[in-house]
């Protein structure tokens, strides 16, 4: 996540509190509450990491990939992986090929995978994933709530950031 996208925290709602603080696979829970559940791609690309992370300096050059988790054909979550070029080119995992597949999946079922901590993340109302919201007929009132985490794939590190949009945050009340 960009860092200038982080808005100033307010209170996280309780109902929400323990969606973002579960240190399971948030794909894994998410699939309990519909009956089909689809990966939509927005984009990937590389770019330059824009803050110093787990493995990897501001400037480095780091793979992204863009996507929406869907629940019954509807947006709940702007989720963006964050991945250095060195752990891609070094992982046993491609994944660059992954498509509509989600990653969840692929992370939590790897022997090699070591999660970090999660950091929760406030976004305004000016922000990509606010604007993604937007964009997909979900208005942002007010801010989202999203949470951040690193993890290491067979000691390389990479970061998933997800995102709560307005509809799932209604749901989940």
């Amino acid at each position: 996540m960009y860092a200038s996208e982080i808005a100033q925290q307010p209170m996280m709602p309780a109902h929400l509190g323990h969606w973002l603080t579960d240190k399971s696979s948030l794909t894994l829970r998410l699939k309990t509450l519909c009956r089909r559940f689809d990966v939509r791609l927005l984009r990937e690309w590389q770019d330059v990491a824009s803050y110093n992370g787990n493995g990897w300096l501001l400037g480095d050059p780091i793979w992204q990939r863009e996507v929406l988790l869907c629940l019954d054909g509807v947006p709940w979550v702007y989720a963006l992986t964050e991945i250095p070029l060195q752990t891609l080119t070094d992982s046993e995992v491609d994944f660059s090929a992954l498509g509509t597949r989600p990653l969840g999946e692929v992370l939590f079922s790897h022997q090699a995978m070591q999660p970090g901590s999660l950091l929760v993340t406030y976004f305004d109302r000016d922000s990509r994933p606010a604007n993604i919201a937007e964009h997909q007929g979900q208005p942002v009132l007010a801010g989202l709530w999203g949470r951040s985490r690193d993890f290491t794939l067979g000691g390389n590190p990479l970061r998933v950031n997800e995102v709560f949009l307005p509809l799932a945050e209604q749901r989940l009340r």
